[in-house]
């Protein structure tokens, strides 16, 4: 972020991409961002683009709590496939086991692994372990939903239940570990009101990364010519159940190729004229398959997020009002 704030590129800040442009052969020549403080929009020409916009879990499919961001609301699987770039495993999500369930305002909050590692147990409401805590993250998310499924949850109230995470079990076998190696997870139990030392952390599975996505080469570039994708909005890099730590990775080693490769492949190509006729395409498409029409897209948020106390929000916040 530094050595790019002390080059010549232009940063917009708070101006996502609402639309890509195309140009006459069908390829990407652009985006149309929107300012978030005036919700003035700007025509940006460019001889590639590359969207590294993030997953899916803001949606919260099936009702999962999520440790995305806000701005994780599937915008980019949006843009590309309206510009007609393939998609692949939209239906394969990775679900990381021990989210926090309880306060409601912290559900999703990821714990590290490292605590079941350290040997933390997992605890259903009869104190008992059902599951090998280090298993595959499916696996042990998969057991942790049975468990409340079937009735051996512990339930909070109708919305929130889950299982516990043994910490004071952890401390007392291990004295003073939590403070050692997890001072992190200490703050989180003050935010929770409760102290982990001696309380257990009530958890259950967060929606935390989307498999699927946007079909990408070894360079990052879609089936669309111009467009390029990095991060958690190509699918098939990790097949159907991510590594852990697996994501960084990604993101940096196929960042550099689609930069590289992106900055080649434009060298000397002329700025052609843009426009936004692959959504009359579309929209033709979608009227022909009888689809809906009403839907919204891209969201950029949730319907729940609000920023009423900043002013880089004040575009946004007037136009949800209208």
């Amino acid at each position: 972020r530094e050595a790019v704030s002390n080059s010549p590129v232009e940063v917009r800040d708070y101006n996502p991409a609402v639309e890509l442009l195309s140009n006459e052969h069908g390829e990407c020549a652009g985006a149309v961002l929107s300012s978030l403080k005036n919700c003035r929009y700007t025509l940006v020409k460019a001889k590639a683009v590359i969207l590294a916009s993030g997953g899916i879990g803001r949606m919260h499919l099936n009702g999962f709590p999520t440790s995305n961001h806000f701005g994780a609301t599937g915008d980019g699987l949006v843009l590309a496939y309206r510009l007609g770039a393939k998609l692949r495993d939209l239906d394969s999500f990775q679900y990381h086991p021990s989210g926090l369930a309880f306060p409601q305002h912290l559900a999703g909050t990821l714990i590290t692994e490292g605590v079941r590692s350290s040997e933390a147990y997992l605890l259903n409401a009869a104190g008992e372990r059902f599951v090998e805590e280090l298993a595959p993250r499916d696996h042990v998310a998969a057991a942790i939903i049975r468990e409340c499924r079937e009735g051996r949850g512990i339930q909070v109230d109708e919305k929130t239940v889950g299982i516990w995470l043994d910490t004071p079990g952890l401390e007392l076998r291990k004295p003073g570990i939590l403070q050692q190696r997890f001072p992190k997870l200490l703050q989180l139990g003050q935010k929770s009101g409760v102290d982990p030392t001696h309380t257990p952390l009530l958890i259950y599975p967060t929606l935390h990364y989307q498999n699927g996505g946007v079909v990408i080469d070894k360079n990052g570039a879609s089936s669309t010519s111009g467009l390029y994708c990095i991060g958690e909005v190509c699918g098939g890099i990790h097949g159907k159940n991510r590594l852990m730590g697996n994501s960084l990775l990604d993101i940096i080693s196929f960042g550099r190729r689609a930069g590289q490769h992106a900055a080649e492949q434009s060298h000397g190509r002329p700025h052609t004229k843009i426009s936004i006729e692959h959504l009359s395409s579309l929209r033709r498409e979608l009227m022909t398959a009888a689809m809906p029409m009403d839907h919204k897209g891209p969201l950029l948020f949730p319907e729940y997020a609000k920023f009423d106390a900043d002013a880089d929000y004040d575009g946004l916040r007037r136009h949800k009002q209208r």
